[in-house]
């Protein structure tokens, strides 16, 4: 019999069974029975359990590994995405850099470059190796205002964030570039500092365009001198330097003499050339210290700062007058040009830079009314003058609006029969209370103060107007002439402004008259001849005016369509006596005759006059003798009636 199983041995035994016995107890057999049946049912129970416990665990470990890789494929997922992103925003950065004029830069702790974008090379001609491991730049490196430096500088040791800070640098090639930086600070997660980040532009086309504003806010763009906003800061600062330091200057106030009439006649481009050149002898004519400025037009300003006496600076004005008074060739023709000078002195004429200047350029007037070319110091009694200048110039700017102006007219005389040929309109001022202003008091000062243009069109209109008054009251009206001032007779409108008065007022262009001086005529003859041609060709009539007091020339006399010529009434005033007055006379009478013109004598006054003027040949005459100048209304006596048309009988 093979050995039993020691668990069943024991179970025998239990039960009292040998297992040499041949016949068992049944009863012991059957529980031997049962005891091995249910040792069999719990060992199945056993490994039922451990089976389906074996089973469980492989589910939950499938399901777990499952997860898992679900939750490594979908970590794979967005790492392949967040990497794609990344290298998209890599890439997109990198193209966007490539294509703008930023780059990006990096500093260690020890702020030390370590790291460039590209760019960087473009704009400072720096290669990016070069710079690498070097500390940055020195302050002394920096080209730009000190204010920034501090500022930038103080955001740096204190390790803070600093914006847009730009500075100028000479590239290695010779460049001048100007970089506009930003930078903040990195630290890490213990707060310690680490170093800068940030990015670099060049902003040179931006810098410069904004230094030539500044440079155009602070210096005239056509002579280069410093402009009006300069000069009177620089007045301020140096009133207050004499007031701290207990000194005097003087501020020169000067004014080229007839400047409009070049600027009027020959043209900007001829006035431009003439500010330019006047600009540069003035700066030549003083120290370098001393300050030369444009306010505007062709008003200069000189600044001399230090003590001198009134001797001293008289020299210095008349230096300066000699310098303007050089003659000067423009487009071919050469003129001599004058100044006026007016000095103001600090502080006894004026303790500020506004009344200071105020009073110089009283000064400067004082100087025109006393000939011009001259220097003439500021003194109490301009201050009354220049008040009543300014309330005059107010006064006639509103004349025109107000209708306060009006015509007089001066018959002009034929010599041979006493018949009266023609008239000059000549503007007086009817103020409301002075009356009657005397066209000296305020003709120079429109010339002065570019009114006379539009006093000029007026008399025209107002011309025009009269003589269709006269023909409207029955009366036959003489021609009427007008005065064209140098101004008046360059501006471009001129002829339409004729056109438009002959066509309001239903006048013929024969029925007015024209004058002009030579000196008009002679500034720029090619366009006078343009201009006068067109008049011709309207059939207005054209009289040189002032005959004699400048060129008096044939030649130029042939070159204008012009009837007639007025003898200068400096020339009549010495007749008969005068023997040298008598001859040029004499002499302009034959060369206008010549030629086919007129003559007219200006300034008729004595019997005397008349009388060899009449030997002489002389056509025409105008002065007191003959009438003075008179409203409308009183010429009216003298004028003929206008034939009526015959009635003829049915």
């Amino acid at each position: 019999m093979p050995p039993l199983h020691p668990l069943l041995k024991r179970q025998l035994k239990r039960l009292g069974l040998e297992v040499e016995c041949d016949a068992p107890d049944a009863e012991r057999w059957r529980e031997l029975v049962r005891r091995v049946s249910r040792a069999y049912e719990e060992h199945d129970q056993e490994r039922y359990l451990l089976e389906r416990s074996q089973d469980l665990a492989s589910q939950e470990m499938a399901a777990l590994y499952a997860t898992v890789r679900a939750d490594r494929d979908l970590l794979d997922s967005r790492v392949r995405e967040r990497t794609e992103a990344l290298a998209l925003s890599e890439g997109r950065l990198s193209s966007l850099l490539s294509l703008s004029a930023d780059w990006i830069w990096e500093q260690d702790a020890e702020l030390r470059f370590s790291y460039f974008s590209d760019g960087i090379e473009a704009a400072t001609g720096i290669a990016p190796t070069w710079l690498i491991g070097k500390q940055r730049m020195s302050s002394d490196a920096f080209d730009a205002p000190a204010e920034a430096i501090v500022a930038y500088e103080a955001c740096v040791d204190g390790r803070k964030a600093f914006r847009d800070f730009t500075y100028g640098f000479t590239r290695p090639d010779g460049v001048r570039r100007f970089i506009r930086i930003s930078g903040e600070p990195v630290f890490d997660d213990s707060g310690s500092f680490r170093g800068y980040r940030g990015v670099g532009r060049d902003v040179t086309q931006s810098t410069v365009a904004e230094q030539k504003v500044h440079e155009l806010a602070r210096f005239d763009s056509l002579t280069g001198l410093p402009n009006r906003n300069m000069f009177l800061g620089e007045l301020d600062r140096t009133i207050a330097r004499a007031r701290r330091h207990a000194t005097a200057f003087a501020v020169f106030f000067i004014d080229l003499d007839r400047f409009k009439n070049i600027n009027d006649t020959l043209g900007h481009d001829a006035g431009d050339e003439l500010l330019k050149t006047m600009a540069a002898r003035l700066r030549g004519a003083v120290r370098e210290s001393d300050l030369v400025a444009r306010l505007g037009g062709d008003e200069f300003v000189v600044l001399l700062e230090g003590e001198a006496d009134a001797a001293d600076l008289s020299t210095i004005a008349h230096k300066l007058l000699a310098a303007i008074g050089e003659p000067i060739t423009i487009q071919g023709c050469s003129f001599l040009v004058t100044g006026s000078i007016g000095i103001g002195l600090y502080p006894g004429d004026g303790e500020d830079a506004a009344e200071l200047l105020k009073h110089a350029d009283a000064a400067m007037y004082l100087a025109k009314d006393r000939g011009k070319n001259n220097v003439q110091f500021y003194t109490s009694d301009l201050a009354e003058l220049a008040a009543r200048q300014f309330e005059v110039e107010s006064a006639l700017r509103f004349a025109l609006t107000r209708g306060e102006l009006l015509l007089h007219f001066q018959p002009k005389i034929d010599i041979a029969s006493g018949r009266m040929l023609g008239v000059e309109a000549l503007v007086r001022w009817n103020h409301p209370t002075r009356g009657l202003v005397p066209p000296g008091d305020f003709i120079p000062l429109a010339e002065e103060r570019g009114l006379i243009v539009p006093i000029g069109r007026w008399v025209i209109q107002a011309a025009c107007r009269q003589i269709r008054d006269w023909r409207d009251a029955g009366f036959s009206p003489p021609p009427v002439a007008v005065n064209l001032s140098a101004r008046q007779f360059a501006n471009d409108r001129l002829i339409g402004d004729l056109g438009d008065a002959f066509s309001r007022y239903d006048v013929a262009p024969g029925q007015l008259e024209v004058e002009l001086t030579e000196s008009v005529l002679m500034s720029d003859p090619e366009r006078a001849k343009q201009v006068l041609e067109q008049l011709h060709a309207m059939g207005v009539k054209i009289s040189i005016d002032d005959f004699g007091t400048g060129y008096s020339s044939l030649s130029y006399l042939k070159r204008f369509p012009a009837q007639a010529v007025k003898i200068d009434r400096s020339f009549i005033s010495g007749l008969p006596s005068d023997g040298d007055d008598t001859a040029i006379t004499h002499a302009v009478i034959a060369m206008a005759h010549s030629l086919g013109l007129n003559v007219v004598a200006e300034g008729v006054e004595t019997a005397a006059q008349l009388a060899l003027l009449h030997k002489l040949g002389c056509d025409e005459a105008q002065g007191f003798l003959l009438g003075r100048p008179m409203p409308a209304a009183d010429l009216a006596a003298r004028l003929t009636m206008a034939p009526r048309p015959a009635v003829h009988a049915t």
